[in-house]
């Protein structure tokens, strides 16, 4: 049987909106070259054989080309520090859908263009590079084109050991409602060892109680999540 492939982004829990659009509606933005962080991103090397006037059209040619960046590692403490806020964020698992088409991006040196590759096909190929001082992220990528997110399964999501624990608890309950099924976990730090909590297995096991005939128990469920979320952080006063 096939299997999808499994890989990881690494997200900063300071923009919930940003994490839970990724969670919740399971896909992952799509930037434009200039959204990237590497400035080179895009730029090209031509020969004498390509006159200036011709960058407008590289330009107009590689605008409408959109890239998903992820990596394979999940334990990378330079993309912990770098992409999730130095372990205060979290990591994202997640397959690629729809038999969808991925590269590993090369850190060689991007081949030099000539006149005749100013088109699509040289610019989808001078995406899959990057600088060699970017190797440390073991990058893969999706191009798209004209599209500006891309759908994924989303299989589970893991803290860092330094996330704010409100910040934690909050998606917690977000994700206990939503999705209560996600595989959740939060990396622990006790003096230099670093392990693996479980703060949700992605099974439900709560069991509930129904006073009206008519309510399922799922709704119930999730009534009672809200009442005692609301309430633990009312201290139970006045509730």
């Amino acid at each position: 049987m096939k299997t999808n492939p499994t890989f990881y982004k690494y997200k900063s829990l300071k923009n919930f909106e940003f994490l839970l659009d990724v969670i919740l509606k399971e896909r992952l933005y799509a930037a434009g070259y200039h959204e990237l962080n590497d400035p080179m991103e895009g730029v090209i090397k031509v020969d004498e054989t390509v006159p200036r006037d011709r960058e407008v059209e590289w330009e107009n040619i590689i605008k409408n080309l959109r890239v998903v960046c992820f990596t394979k590692d999940s334990k990378n403490t330079l993309m912990w520090s770098h992409y999730a806020d130095g372990g205060t964020g979290c990591v994202v698992e997640f397959e690629l859908i729809n038999d969808q088409e991925y590269h590993k991006v090369s850190y060689l040196n991007k081949p030099i263009v000539n006149n005749d590759d100013i088109n699509l096909t040289k610019a989808l190929e001078i995406l899959k590079y990057k600088d060699k001082p970017w190797k440390y992220e073991a990058e893969y990528r999706c191009i798209l084109e004209n599209e500006k997110f891309l759908p994924v399964h989303i299989k589970s999501i893991r803290f860092g050991w330094r996330a704010n624990p409100e910040s934690v608890d909050m998606l917690m309950h977000v994700l206990s409602l939503c999705k209560p099924d996600l595989k959740v976990q939060k990396m622990n730090s006790i003096g230099v060892f670093k392990g693996i909590e479980s703060l949700s297995s992605g099974t439900k096991t709560r069991v509930v109680k129904t006073a009206n005939p008519n309510e399922c128990l799922d709704c119930a469920s999730v009534k009672v999540t809200i009442r005692d979320y609301v309430g633990q952080h009312r201290n139970w006063k006045d509730y």
